[in-house]
């Protein structure tokens, strides 16, 4: 593989996603959302007990959560409840980012020149994984750095003997992120050949936060806590998923076929 030539792919995709206000819209209001105003929102609530009360989905998921740990709401929500949701972050933009990426470019008309460059099949897709994968994994870790300044703000931990992010969260950001990142991604380039438009790409590619909607609805009803176990599982059936995918990405990617469909 051709480090410069990779480089230079992802050097002007990135140009290209940065003049593109539609697709920075979601990398600017997801942080925001997730790691700022949802967390300072239920940290509020589970801090006052009438509060909590009047959110019942969250006292049915307190309730189904082992007596040691539903004893402290707060930390509940912020060590288990969050866990998943913050999952949304790096599917989502990776889902944004990869088809911009992919079929951005067919709608440009700029994908046959770019068939036509010394890049090999391997190296194109490389490329435009990194272009979305990449920015992806930072803006989640970043997320999670606004994450925990809010829970130290608010929820104070180290009066109750606790601290964040603990153990399992630097695994989930750490490690499950960036592999279901990459996952999102590997699935938007085996539905970019078939796609013509942006909309109808996007609009297949939103089945891939499905998985991650089901998690939070699991916990939501308290079904399960997302705790080192699931995150293990998790983080198995990610490695096994990004194997597949990848694989198959390259295997299929056949710049002859996709200039003839242009």
């Amino acid at each position: 593989m051709n480090g410069p030539r990779v480089r230079a792919l992802v050097t002007k995709d990135w140009i290209e996603l940065r003049r593109n206000r539609q697709t920075l819209l979601p990398i600017v209001m997801l942080p925001i959302v997730f790691a700022l105003v949802l967390p300072a929102t239920l940290i509020a609530a589970t801090s006052r007990p009438e509060a909590l009360a009047r959110l019942d989905f969250l006292t049915s998921y307190l309730d189904g959560l082992p007596p040691d740990v539903a004893a402290d709401p707060t930390r509940a929500v912020v060590e288990y409840f969050m866990a998943p949701i913050f999952l949304m972050i790096p599917v989502v933009i990776a889902t944004v980012l990869a088809t911009a990426a992919f079929v951005g470019e067919k709608e440009r008309d700029t994908l046959e020149g770019l068939l036509f460059t010394p890049l090999t099949d391997r190296e194109l897709v490389i490329g435009k994984i990194l272009v979305s994968w990449v920015p992806a994994v930072l803006v989640t870790w970043l997320s999670t750095a606004l994450f925990a300044l809010v829970v130290t703000a608010l929820a104070r931990p180290w009066n109750d003997g606790w601290s964040f992010p603990n153990g399992t969260w630097l695994v989930l950001v750490g490690v499950i992120a960036p592999l279901v990142s990459f996952f999102a991604i590997g699935c938007i380039v085996l539905i970019s050949h078939r796609a013509s438009t942006l909309q109808g790409a996007q609009a297949v590619a939103g089945l891939l936060v499905l998985p991650v909607i089901i998690l939070i609805m699991s916990q939501a009803a308290g079904a399960l806590a997302f705790d080192g176990r699931v995150v293990v599982v998790v983080g198995l059936l990610a490695v096994v998923g990004d194997l597949v995918v990848f694989h198959l990405a390259v295997r299929r990617f056949d710049r002859d076929r996709v200039v003839t469909r242009l």
